[in-house]
């Protein structure tokens, strides 16, 4: 079983607040990660021994910030990958999340991950490219790891609804991810806050994203 430092539990157990069911479930998914890590390598082969701190605290530092999409709002994960952040905010409550990820490999883990999280229910798992998928209408789009900003912006301004935001897991170089979408003729209002796993890195949310 993948263990969980007590900082970490505490942090979910106490500034998330989850239930111990919720808190079972994440730790289902951890073990599945760590089960399937030698097969598709789908974490980093550094962080594998943390799949707690590194990948679950990471992705669920997002969730204070969907509350208001969170019961009835649409959330697109571009790159969803091993399901972070997608699996995770499934599986702290969020109704509808559509997983994109164009790796089959990965999408297999995916849609087992969802199974033995009993979370397929709230979930779509699309196996296609971004840009050549049906458009989505999310209300938020998530992505961790995934592209640099103007690529991100331009790959979903087609899947986000006219009102919709963006919320990102960003590393160091988000300063200059912000200056080059601006220089390639995005506007927006962006608000970040630091990143409680990566110390360089931040959650960035981006409204009225326009071009």
């Amino acid at each position: 079983m993948q263990s969980i430092s007590a900082p970490v539990k505490t942090w979910f157990e106490r500034d998330l607040n989850v239930s111990r069911e919720t808190l079972d479930r994440l730790n289902q998914y951890a073990d599945l990660v760590v089960k399937w890590q030698p097969r598709i390598n789908i974490v980093g082969a550094s962080t594998a021994e943390d799949v707690w701190g590194r990948h679950l605290q990471d992705s669920a530092q997002l969730w204070p910030y969907l509350q208001d999409v969170a019961a009835e709002g649409k959330i697109v994960d571009f790159g969803s990958g091993a399901g972070f952040p997608g699996i995770v905010l499934a599986i702290l409550g969020a109704g509808n999340v559509t997983m994109m990820e164009s790796n089959t490999k990965k999408t297999v883990f995916l849609m087992e991950a969802a199974r033995v999280c009993n979370v397929l229910a709230q979930t779509e798992i699309a196996r296609e490219r971004i840009e050549a998928a049906a458009p989505r209408a999310a209300d938020v789009i998530t992505a961790r790891a995934f592209a640099p900003l103007p690529k991100l912006l331009e790959l979903g301004q087609r899947h986000l609804k006219a009102g919709g935001h963006y919320v990102l897991l960003k590393g160091r170089a988000f300063e200059d991810e912000l200056a080059d979408a601006r220089n390639a003729g995005w506007s927006f209002d962006v608000t970040t806050h630091a990143s409680l796993v990566d110390p360089d890195g931040v959650v960035m949310i981006l409204k009225g994203v326009g071009r």
